[in-house]
């Protein structure tokens, strides 16, 4: 048996933290598959994915405190980031109704479970990436994006043709960026 990551302290979660939690809990789905746990594993390999959007989230300053703002997150996050992983999209929806969805309806058998988490394991390898990456340029086009992005910056008057530098970034200046055009961080 693997050993597991321990659990952080309780309180704000840094993101190392929640890496470690992410880590933890890709581990524990493989092993609740192993016990023939279909629900836990499934959970879990979801929870996983949270944890990893929930950096990416936490990094730029938006909003993540329920399942609707997960889901904004990632469909952000895989538009924004599309041309360098065009599959991670279609990957974390595979997560979320395989997984988390499982753990509610069980109508998933152990071979899907077993994609599910090999889904969500190099969905993890793309999002971990992803956390250590500028965001880009990013231009509002239509309804589904402006309300996306309303409610991970709470920004009401956002409108659609509005454009940032950094991805509507509520914690990167948009001035901020190296001679190669890339962003050199977070502001403090």
């Amino acid at each position: 048996m693997t050993t597991l990551p321990p659990i952080p302290e309780p309180g704000p979660q840094s993101p190392d933290d929640r890496r470690a939690i992410a880590r933890r809990f890709i581990l524990q789905s493989r092993q609740y598959l192993e016990q023939g746990d279909r629900l836990q594993a499934g959970e879990k390999a979801w929870g996983a994915i949270a944890h990893s959007l929930k950096i990416i989230a936490e990094l730029r300053g938006w909003r993540n405190d329920s399942h609707r703002q997960m889901e904004n997150i990632a469909h952000q996050i895989t538009v924004e980031f599309a041309l360098l992983y065009p599959d991670l999209g279609q990957a974390i929806s595979d997560v979320f109704h395989f997984g988390h969805r499982n753990f509610y309806e069980n109508q998933n058998s152990f071979a899907r479970m077993r994609r599910t988490i090999r889904s969500a394991e190099e969905s993890l390898e793309a999002l971990e990436v992803l956390q250590r990456m500028p965001p880009r340029p990013f231009t509002i086009i239509s309804k589904g994006q402006l309300r996306r992005l309303r409610a991970l910056t709470e920004n009401p008057d956002l409108q659609i043709g509005d454009t940032s530098p950094v991805g509507f970034s509520l914690k990167h200046a948009p001035g901020n960026l190296d001679n190669s055009g890339n962003h050199a961080g977070p502001t403090e």
